[in-house]
């Protein structure tokens, strides 16, 4: 049914620009949770109501009730809103033969490819692929970084920050060095200081979780006494020296309420897929899209007052494992480990420390956005998942930290990051961030494969993720730093 305006009216009588006004947060925030489902679903269905189809999970692969961790409530609740039907796996090849120009969703738990359900016409969660370890594996993530920007310098297309300087690295990664490395000591006696010893870390489901991590001081002048002090007095000392790496430690983090914090964001990575089309009509192979979207996450912190020179592991790291193991009030502490964005930016406000207001808001986030657009261009071999016929979505974990010169590092990508759910904020934040991924994925998909512009003012599903990098728009990515890094 057509409005005045040329839009359309649901069945509650609602126009499409009303919907759109629904979901409009009342002021501009970081977040805005809780993400508005019944609205921009609606929204959904009144765009592409013709383009969805069915969706199928396979019995023998969600008998644990979750997907990847999270309550499945969280991934079935969206597509049900978003007008997906539900069918049984037995029927599913020949309803959705039947129905190929629409675009179905298949859940699993594992992301294997269906030897029947398969290609452009089916979505499906794939959390991980063989290749995303070089990015996800602690020491890998360093040296791919120096090989793709030093092919990039060859090829004459590195990126550059607003003045003209070849962007690199070394602007948020802490200095990296492997213990395999056969100049170790003299390396170190270059860049002294205190380090966290990490081990290089296997894909897994369960990640480290702070496991076998260790401060190290070095000293310029005492490196071999004080590497042979701390394999002495370390698990390290039974691991082979290449699967240990030192991390430079940020002495001097910014703070909040007195206490160490780290930012927990997350990425979603869409891989649509379309049937290609040659110039005389006929389609052969698949025409693949990579999109990579930013979510503010939720803000860590210890549980303890921040000190430089304390030996408790809990005061330098904040992960959830972490301050669970070595803080024995963490019951009654939790709840004041975790933070919305939105609550950093006003702690700053309120206590004037910082020289411009909504710092976090203005300047902190889209500066991640913009090093995380970097890092989509530069790993795009490693996250663009060629070897699905389907169109497939994941999600990782990224962790940044702040220092109190205002410099952002980048510490590590997470493949499987925790969906636990231990404290009101991440009770909050969690089963929302996963809503809008599912819709958002859907969106994507259909509009690629529809040949649609997909940009952030066209995904009426889009409400807390931000696009920072686009296949569609490569510039994109490039013009964020140059704007972010002057």
């Amino acid at each position: 049914m057509a409005v005045a305006n040329g839009g359309t009216v649901t069945a509650a009588g609602d126009s499409r620009d009303q919907l759109k006004a629904n979901c409009s947060p009342e002021k501009p925030t970081i977040l805005s949770l809780p993400y508005q489902l019944a609205g921009r679903s609606a929204l959904f269905r009144c765009t592409y109501e013709d383009q969805v189809g069915y969706t199928v999970a396979l019995r023998q692969q969600v008998a644990s009730g979750t997907v990847v961790g999270m309550n499945a409530n969280a991934i079935h609740k969206p597509i049900e809103c978003l007008g997906f039907k539900k069918i049984q796996e037995n029927i599913a090849d020949a309803k959705i033969a039947a129905n190929g120009r629409k675009l179905s969703i298949l859940i699993t738990s594992t992301g294997n490819s269906h030897p029947l359900l398969y290609g452009p016409s089916y979505l499906t969660l794939r959390p991980y692929t063989n290749r995303m370890y070089q990015m996800c594996s602690k020491w890998r993530l360093v040296i791919s970084l120096r090989h793709a920007e030093e092919q990039m310098r060859q090829r004459g297309t590195s990126f550059l920050t607003g003045s003209g300087a070849v962007f690199s690295h070394e602007e948020f990664t802490p200095f990296t060095v492997c213990m395999a490395n056969p100049n170790l000591e003299s390396v170190l006696a270059v860049h002294p200081g205190r380090y966290l010893a990490k081990p290089v870390g296997a894909v897994n489901f369960s990640g480290s979780m702070g496991d076998k991590m260790q401060l190290v001081k070095i000293r310029r002048d005492h490196v071999r006494e004080d590497l042979l002090n701390f394999l002495t007095n370390s698990e390290f000392q039974k691991m082979s020296s290449a699967q240990v790496i030192m991390q430079q430690y940020i002495e001097r983090p910014l703070v909040a309420d007195k206490r160490k914090f780290d930012l927990r964001v997350y990425m979603l990575v869409v891989n649509p897929k379309r049937a290609r089309t040659d110039p005389s009509g006929c389609t052969e192979d698949c025409e693949m899209g990579y999109f990579v979207f930013m979510h503010p996450g939720f803000v860590r912190l210890s549980s303890l007052p921040y000190n430089a020179a304390s030996p408790d592991l809990a005061v330098h790291l904040t992960n959830q494992s972490v301050q669970a193991k070595q803080t024995r009030t963490f019951g009654q502490l939790k709840e004041v480990t975790t933070w919305f964005p939105d609550e950093l930016n006003d702690y700053f406000n309120k206590r004037h420390r910082l020289r411009d207001r909504d710092w976090a808001k203005r300047e902190l986030y889209p500066k991640i956005g913009a090093l995380l657009g970097y890092v989509s261009a530069v790993f795009r071999y490693f996250l663009d998942d060629r070897d699905c016929p389907s169109n497939a979505f994941r999600i990782l974990g990224v962790d940044f930290l702040i220092d109190d010169e205002l410099r952002v590092y980048l510490l590590e990508f997470n493949a499987y990051p925790a969906w636990g759910c231990q404290t009101s904020v991440l009770a909050a934040l969690k089963p929302s961030l996963w809503r809008e991924a599912v819709c958002l994925s859907s969106e994507v998909a259909i509009r690629f494969r529809s040949r649609l512009p997909v940009a952030e003012q066209h995904l009426v599903t889009r409400q807390d993720f931000g696009l920072v990098f686009s296949s569609e728009e490569p510039e994109l990515a490039r013009r964020n730093i140059a704007k972010i890094y002057k």
